[in-house]
């Protein structure tokens, strides 16, 4: 019997590619690495059926149409989705003895070994179907199984880090007796009351704002504590008889798979530009494994998407309906798929920096080198987060808040805070994770709306590290008041939730994330939300103390009336003055200068917490959908 030909001359005596496509297939797999189909197919060169009837034929396996002929549900449910889909097979059905087995890889010794292995005694028979094939039969018979696992999972298993049961009966009360005590002490004690309520006000809003403020003045020791981390790295290298520089992979055939996701949710306005977005990035498509998650009733992203027939390292994914149907859960369920060793997530608007993935794949081979050779103490790398700005930044005053908002964040606070060791609440988008870790942490918790700063915590509880790269990606800031609201809302209520989540029990979480947690904790996260809500009780209360004292004659303390004077201008103008030098640094100083209307942009704030306040009471569950694609020709003039 004669030997099959090797898939690429097959494919050439078959008149299905040229001699100049095969060449220039072999060398993307020379440099890349992957499979010569795989390289094929990416380039356009063979359809997908071309190629494994082609390769049917050479395995002696003939091809089957999983969708037409799908498999025994009882057989799929005897093997781990999970292994099925990064092995490459699927049991089809059962004739006595004889096992068929669908297969999209070679049927060599180690497929045997792995199907012996779940089934023993049975005498497997191959029949060759593509990849997509499996994937589809494999989450069909699991549908049930990955809808548990992207939205009552967590819940169900670690129900103290899930936000589905919302807040407890004492988080409730508290609020309501506080405002009653407040409400009698007004009636039996008015000044002192009055004092009182101004002086925790400003208390809280001065706590918010020392702590990003103090974050941020921080930032550039974070330069200075790289710089002699990395001196400190090269003597020790030196000492191993090492390089003396920490070198990247030095092949992109060594790199890992890495997994994109991609959740768009009534936005077929962009997806073109989304998927050309995610083509410019600077990683070998070989080893791109991109999900576009797209929920059952959107219906028009789903057309568009499929009449686009998107490159085929790109795979489209339709999430069942569900509930909540949230962001957080619609990346659970894409997660279920993910073969990437690490995994990232973009919004349906990012333009990320083209050389982001390489970044972050170094940073996590760096942090494994520094823990398993060279001995550090540190905790395992969960996730790095890059840092966000605004390609629209200059297109209103609203957009060039929001930029000033952003800069003093992402290049000021995070890397303040990544200095001090205090958990980082993650942003929602551009946060890299290793996938295994990810998974471990629980993944997303589908009923917090604020699930980035959520998991950012939980995965400091859970003992792993986050931190933040040199890298940024591009994002479209609201530009429009009402959008703006609602995204405030859905942000700073996400804050209260994940309070309310990690202060269930206090003192284990106390324990958990040592003092850095708590500050974290206290400082940010139930301080933002907290300094919102009070800020136009703090800001009224000065004036009318200010002007009482002064006009009328109102009889008050007179540290109470300094105390709120110095409050409201001192941390107006510390917060004014960082922010201002993050924007200018971010983008030029025709943003930075909008940092002076931050007081005002607060009350906007203000009004976004009240409202979230509202709702963790009544839909806490609630997501508030942002638009996007409304500006998204706009390029800002601001330097990026």
């Amino acid at each position: 019997m004669t030997a099959p030909l090797p898939i690429g001359q097959a494919l050439l005596q078959r008149g299905l590619i040229d001699q100049q496509q095969l060449d220039d297939a072999l060398e993307r797999q020379r440099t890349e690495g992957g499979t010569l189909g795989h390289q094929l197919t990416l380039a356009g060169a063979v359809r997908r059926l071309e190629l494994y009837d082609t390769l049917a034929e050479a395995w002696d396996a003939p091809r089957i149409d999983l969708i037409a002929s799908p498999p025994d549900p009882d057989l799929l449910h005897q093997v781990a989705y999970g292994d099925l889909l990064r092995e490459g097979w699927v049991p089809h059905r059962r004739d006595g003895d004889t096992l068929w087995v669908a297969i999209a890889t070679p049927p060599d010794d180690e497929l045997r070994a792995a199907v012996g292995a779940r089934f023993p005694g049975a005498e497997p028979r191959f029949v060759t179907t593509t990849d997509w094939d499996i994937w589809h039969a494999v989450e069909q018979a699991n549908r049930q199984d990955l809808l548990f696992e992207s939205q009552d999972k967590l819940a169900e298993e670690s129900p103290l880090h899930s936000a589905r049961d919302g807040l407890t009966p004492w988080q409730l009360r508290t609020p309501l007796i506080l405002l009653a005590v407040m409400m009698v002490g007004f009636v039996f004690a008015p000044k002192h009351s009055f004092a009182l309520v101004i002086t925790l006000a400003n208390v809280v809003f001065l706590t918010a704002i020392l702590f990003k403020s103090v974050a941020a003045l921080r930032a550039p020791l974070r330069h200075r504590r790289i710089q002699r981390d990395e001196l400190l790295e090269m003597e020790e290298r030196a000492r191993r008889g090492l390089s003396p520089r920490w070198r990247t992979r030095a092949s992109d055939a060594d790199l890992p798979i890495y997994t994109v996701l991609m959740p768009v949710y009534r936005e077929a306005n962009i997806v073109e530009k989304l998927i050309a977005n995610i083509g410019s990035l600077d990683y070998p498509k070989s080893k791109l494994d991109v999900l576009l998650l797209m929920e059952a009733d959107d219906h028009e992203t789903i057309e568009v998407a499929k009449a686009m027939r998107p490159p085929e390292y790109i795979r489209l994914v339709i999430v069942p309906p569900g509930h909540p149907q949230t962001k957080p859960r619609a990346c659970n369920y894409g997660l279920s798929f993910a073969r990437g060793k690490y995994v990232v997530i973009y919004d349906a608007e990012d333009r990320p920096e083209r050389l982001q993935l390489r970044k972050a794949v170094a940073a996590f081979e760096r942090d494994e080198f520094e823990r398993e050779q060279l001995g550090y103490d540190q905790h395992p790398l969960a996730c790095v987060q890059a840092s966000l700005h605004y390609f629209n930044a200059d297109y209103n005053v609203l957009t060039r808040m929001f930029a000033v908002e952003y800069a003093h964040w992402f290049e000021a606070m995070l890397p303040g805070m990544d200095d001090s060791s205090i958990p980082l609440p993650l942003g929602g988008t551009s946060n890299h994770f290793h996938t295994e870790r990810l998974r471990e942490l629980g993944a997303w918790d589908p009923f917090n709306v604020t699930e980035d700063a959520d998991l950012g915590l939980r995965a400091s509880v859970m003992g792993y590290r986050v931190t933040v790269i040199e890298s940024t990606t591009g994002e479209e800031a609201c530009a429009q008041t009402a959008a703006w609201i609602r995204q405030r809302t859905r942000w700073i209520k996400g804050y209260i939730v994940t309070a309310a989540v990690n202060t269930r029990n206090p003192v284990q979480f106390a324990r958990d994330v040592r003092w850095r947690g708590v500050v974290g904790m206290l400082g940010l996260i139930l301080a933002t939300p907290l300094a919102f809500l009070v800020y136009p009780i703090s800001l009224g209360f000065s004036l009318a103390t200010y002007v009482g004292v002064q006009v009328i004659g109102l009889d008050l303390p007179s540290w109470v009336v300094a105390s709120s004077v110095i409050t409201m201008v001192f941390g107006n103008l510390l917060m004014i003055s960082t922010a201002a030098v993050a924007a200018t640094w971010r983008y030029n100083w025709r943003i930075g200068v909008f940092a002076i209307f931050s007081p005002v942009y607060w009350l906007l704030h203000s009004f976004a917490a009240w409202r979230a306040a509202y709702q963790v009471i009544g839909d806490p569950h609630r997501w508030e959908k942002t638009p996007h694609g409304l500006t998204e020709d706009y390029e800002s003039d601001a330097h990026l």
